[in-house]
Parts: structure tokens; sequence; C-alpha cells
């Protein structure tokens, strides 16, 4: 499926991404032929929580830009009001942790924006170093696949 799209001034064509971890890898999309996808130093990006990041660059005229980009197909814990129990903010405080942990490892990170979510922010795939950042959280327990209309139950989860 693909879309076209204009959104935080960035045209790109997307295309539906999988899943990962105990999960499969994900194709990176930013590797096939007619994928329109933004490249930043990895400097540039913030990790809000473990699906949300923020791009942070400076305008042609020397104004800060933020956009938020959120991770399209993955869920992760939530933190402060918007956990649902202490479990699943402390694995959220977690997850940021290990996400901001593999930004400062990393070198480059590769986006394929597909348009805004309810919240205003850029639904993404987006990739550290070739690796779609879901499945890197995957791989240790701090996200998950996300199905269309179902929530993960991060309170529910055992021995993370």
């Amino acid at each position: 499926m693909r879309y076209l799209i204009l959104g935080a001034g960035l045209l790109a064509l997307a295309a539906c991404g999988g899943a990962g971890s105990a999960y499969d890898k994900p194709v990176n999309l930013c590797e096939t032929t007619d994928a329109t996808c933004v490249s930043v130093p990895v400097r540039d990006l913030l990790a809000v929580d473990g699906d949300t990041f923020e791009l942070r660059r400076l305008s042609g005229s020397g104004r800060e830009e933020r956009v938020r980009l959120r991770l399209i197909g993955w869920d992760s814990p939530e933190t402060g009001d918007a956990a649902a129990c202490a479990a699943e903010d402390s694995l959220g405080q977690k997850t940021e942790a290990r996400a901001r942990d593999l930004f400062e490892a990393g070198s480059k990170v590769t986006f394929l924006p597909e348009g805004p979510d309810r919240y205003g922010r850029l639904r993404a795939h987006v990739y550290l170093d070739g690796e779609h950042v879901g499945w890197l959280l995957s791989r240790d327990g701090l996200a998950r696949p996300l199905e269309e209309g179902v929530q993960v139950d991060w309170c529910g989860i055992r021995g993370l």
C-alpha cells in the first residue's frame, strides 16, 4: 500500500512495515528504490519514549524546528501520568533510557514519514544505522508490534 503524504514540509512515498525481534526483523523500507526517506545525524533526535521521538533541527532562518515522530507499527510502555500502573511507568523509563542509549551509540537516523497522527505527531518508520528502532527495542522486551485496535497491557507483562 502506498501513500503520497505532505507532512511537516516533507514529501514521502511510504509502504506499510512489518514486525520485529522474537518478531521478524522488519525490512528497511528506506532501502527500496521508490522510498523517499529523510536522513539526519543521530544528535538531532531525542527519545521522548520508546515510540515517540523529537527531531530538532535549525531551519534556514536559524530558528529551531521541532517535529515529533511517532513510530509506525510499534508500541512501548508509557511513563508518568500516561502509564496505567507503576510497573508500566518503570518499564517505560527503562525503555526511554534504552532508546537514548541506542541513539547515543548510533550515528545516523533515517525515517520514512507517512503523515500526522491524531496528536499531530508525524507517523514514521524510524531506522537507526539501518535497523528499525521498534525492532531494536523489542529485542529487550521494551516494544511490541502494534496490532490495530489492540492496546498492549504493559501492566500484565511479567519477567521483564
